[in-house]
């Protein structure tokens, strides 16, 4: 999809979570047809050689015309069930 952008930060790349990405911005572009781009910026807050659990960031944005971008941020422990958060929290914000 050449609309969708994923910034893998210090984060290593995978299939699964690229698909889940793409499917995830499918349902906006199907919603809000006028977006320009998505963009899934993937984070590792606190490494696991630190202390405490691993902790990952992840952030979509989702560009429109006349600059009126929508963001949605979540972090926690679970990159999928990030990424499954952050799409509703923008979901709620588009609708």
């Amino acid at each position: 999809m050449d609309r969708v952008f994923i910034e893998w930060g210090n984060l290593e790349r995978t299939e699964a979570l690229e698909s889940l990405v793409f499917e995830k911005a499918e349902k906006f572009f199907k919603i809000h047809s006028k977006a320009t781009k998505m963009i899934v910026t993937f984070k590792i807050i606190n490494p696991i050689t630190s202390a405490g659990p691993a902790t990952q960031k992840v952030t979509m944005e989702l560009r429109l015309p006349q600059k009126q971008d929508i963001r949605a941020s979540k972090e926690g422990t679970d990159a999928y069930r990030l990424v499954h958060d952050a799409e509703k929290a923008l979901m709620a914000q588009v609708r």
